[in-house]
């Protein structure tokens, strides 16, 4: 039989590690509107737009530096990073390096 020590602590880590989980799909920091210089892009959780083309996100993972990497269509990705609250970096598979506002 556990000790009557055990079971609150094991709560306490399950409450912990709960609170601690990745973010859900509406708290991802890059969802909205950016103006990214060369177009406004907009994020759901869901879809990433160029400006022009509505793209599924096929999957979104969150790297240990605060960044998220939306995998899309042919192995294309995107990385958004350095979210400051209205600004953000993001970095696409093919190379291109771009400095993203808030545009909402």
């Amino acid at each position: 039989m556990p000790s009557r020590l055990v079971l609150p602590a094991f709560a306490a880590f399950m409450l912990f590690a709960a609170a601690a989980g990745p973010a859900s799909a509406d708290d991802y920091p890059f969802v909205g509107a950016w103006d990214c210089g060369v177009a406004t892009f907009t994020f759901t959780p869901e879809v990433y737009n160029n400006g022009s083309e509505d793209m599924p996100i096929q999957e979104v993972q969150e790297g240990t530096d605060g960044s998220y990497t939306l995998f899309l269509a042919d192995d294309y990705t995107v990385t958004l990073s350095g979210f400051t609250g209205d600004e953000m970096g993001w970095l696409s598979s093919s190379g291109e390096d771009l400095q993203c506002k808030r545009a909402e």
